[in-house]
Formats: C-alpha cells, sequence, structure tokens
C-alpha cells in the first residue's frame, strides 16, 4: 500500500512516517519547503515538497496513492502568522478532501486535535461534546482547527471515508522541531519563573501514531476518536520534566488574571522586536483552564494506550540527549 503523508517533517508526521514504514507500506511525504526530513529518508520514502493550500502541489503528491493521513497543521499563536494558519488548517484541510474525493483515494485519516471539540468544564469530555466553548478567547490554532475538522466532516457525509484522530498535547522522540524540547532546556536553565494554572490532556507521540495506522486499517468512516492521554496540570508535567534532568522544578503557579495579562504583554512586546512571543492572550486563556478528556472510544478501537506521564517524558529527553539537543 503507497500512503500520503502530509506534515512529514513535522513532530507527529515524522512519527506517522516510521510507523508506515514499519507495516512495510510505502510513503510519500508532502512537507514544506525547508523541512528537516533527515529521520524520514528512507529506500521506502518519496519525498515530495509543497504546501497543503496549493491545490496542484496538492493534487500532485496525492496522485497514484491508495490512502491519506493528513496530519499538515499549523500549530503558530503570533497573531502575525494567524492568516498563514487560516490556509493550512482551514484551506488545506479543504483542498486535501476534495481532491480525495476527485481522484476516488480509499482513506482519508485527518489529524484534528482535542482542542477542536471545545472542553467539558466540569468533567470529562468525549467525542459527542459538541460545545465549542473557545469562541472569542483569540486562540486562533482551535478556531481554525474546528473549522477544518468540520470540512473534514462534510466530506465524510458526501462519502468520502474520513476518520478524524483528536490529539492531545503531544511528547516524546522525534521532536526535532522542538514543540517540547524547548520546554525541557528553559527548565534545565531556570528559565522557567512560574507555572500556567491550567492543565491538559497529554498523550506520548508513537501512541498517537500507531493509532493514526490502526485508523487507517479499521477506524469507522465519519468517527472522532479522542487520542487525549493523560489528563494533568502543568505542575504536574513541569514537575516530571525538572526531576528527569535533575533540576528543581518552578514553583510558582500563575493565577489566570496573570497568566492572560502576560499574554497580552508578551505579544505587545512582539510587535516592536519582530519575534515570535513567549506567549499571547488566547494561548494564555486556554492555559488557564483544565480541559480534561476521555480516550477510551480510541483504547477501545484503535488500541490507543495512554502511557504514564513519566514514561513519555523520559522518552523524549533520551531523545533530546542522544540527538544532541539537551
Amino acid at each position: 500500500m503507497r500512503i500520503l503523508v502530509t506534515g512529514a517533517g513535522g513532530f507527529l508526521g515524522t512519527n506517522i512516517v516510521l510507523n508506515c514504514l514499519q507495516k512495510g507500506w510505502k510513503v510519500r511525504a508532502f512537507t514544506l519547503d525547508g523541512s528537516n526530513v533527515k529521520y524520514i529518508q528512507h529506500t521506502d520514502v518519496e519525498i515530495y515538497y509543497g504546501d497543503v493550500a496549493d491545490v496542484e502541489a496538492v493534487r500532485k503528491a496525492m496522485s497514484g496513492v491508495d490512502a491519506v493521513i493528513h496530519c499538515a497543521g499549523d500549530t503558530s499563536f503570533w497573531k502575525r502568522l494567524f492568516e498563514r494558519q487560516r490556509r493550512t488548517n482551514v484551506e488545506g484541510v479543504r483542498n486535501v478532501m476534495q481532491i480525495a474525493m476527485e481522484l476516488k483515494i480509499k482513506k482519508v485519516v485527518h489529524t484534528s486535535t482535542v482542542d477542536a471539540l471545545g472542553y467539558n468544564p466540569d468533567g470529562l469530555a468525549d467525542e459527542n461534546w459538541h460545545l465549542y466553548n473557545y469562541s472569542g478567547w483569540g486562540y486562533n490554532y482551535a478556531d481554525t482547527k474546528k473549522e477544518g475538522q468540520d470540512i473534514a466532516l462534510s466530506y465524510a457525509k458526501k462519502g468520502l471515508d474520513v476518520v478524524i484522530i483528536n490529539p492531545g498535547s503531544m511528547i516524546g522522540p522525534y521532536d526535532h522541531t522542538l514543540q517540547f524540547g524547548r520546554l525541557f532546556m528553559d527548565i534545565r536553565d531556570h528559565k522557567v519563573p512560574a507555572i500556567p494554572p491550567g492543565g491538559a490532556p497529554w498523550a506520548h507521540v508513537n501512541e498517537v501514531a500507531k493509532a493514526h495506522i490502526t485508523a487507517l486499517e479499521k477506524g469507522r468512516a465519519g468517527e472522532l476518536y479522542i487520542c487525549g492521554g493523560i489528563n494533568a496540570t502543568y505542575k504536574t508535567v513541569f514537575s516530571a520534566i525538572a526531576d528527569s534532568i535533575g533540576v528543581k522544578p518552578p514553583r510558582f503557579i500563575m493565577p489566570p488574571w496573570m497568566t492572560i495579562a502576560y499574554g497580552y504583554i508578551a505579544e505587545f512586546i512582539a510587535n516592536f522586536t519582530n519575534e515570535k512571543p513567549s506567549l499571547n492572550p488566547g494561548q494564555a486563556r486556554y492555559m488557564s483552564v483544565f480541559p480534561k478528556y476521555d480516550s477510551s472510544k480510541a483504547e477501545k478501537e484503535l488500541g490507543f494506550v495512554s502511557l504514564p506521564i513519566k514514561t513519555m517524558i523520559e522518552d523524549a529527553r533520551d531523545w533530546y540527549i542522544q540527538n544532541g539537543f539537551l
């Protein structure tokens, strides 16, 4: 089987490509020009460069494949990049789904996020939770991923075999883009003066990648599968990272008002430095709550495993050290 993986040069994409190869599949890796592809270079991997917002580039990459895993996404939280984020997370999804339908692709697995569901302030949210309550927060990542997810589901209604994966925050090996690697380094260097007040679901990236593979084989068309993992506070995760590298963890937990105020200040300063802010108001609001998710459906149907926080952090740490990042 020949699989197209979009976003193949990213953190999750790299793990997905490597899992596809373990299945003996041939992979066409689609990634932005300039992406680091050293970890996916293999005789059974064809590398295509392009942008999912470019219709013709997507059509070229998708021609001749049996199935698609669409995990390309823009996680930016700088306001200046919101337009680019919308092109990727919304129009990119539309392009992939439309061309998949035109080319009669057998199956598409779409990577969304738990954020696209909203959150249950009173407990766990599952795939049937439909109150999207991040609207108006300025959390553009979630807003655009929800729009993209809605587009994917609309194509499922048109007859395209689409399965949706909703991961939580991911930690683990092959984080060469340093999604969480920077946090490890900043905690090591005592550059994290305070901890955000909220929490999040935390998943081992390889377990999320394996769930994508199983979804391609067994996932039910039009269904969502939450791969949230362990629901834990930022304090728990920051402390576990500090323990894993033998340093003292940050102690001060910022109250929500202070976290959000810091987001505004960081965004204001970025207007003058022309450098990405460390936080923006939308992300600050998001990090001030504690969304919790139920991953039991993915565990039952896709074999997803919610590994302990300690395991995923140690696996990430070991990879950063072995590859010269930490």
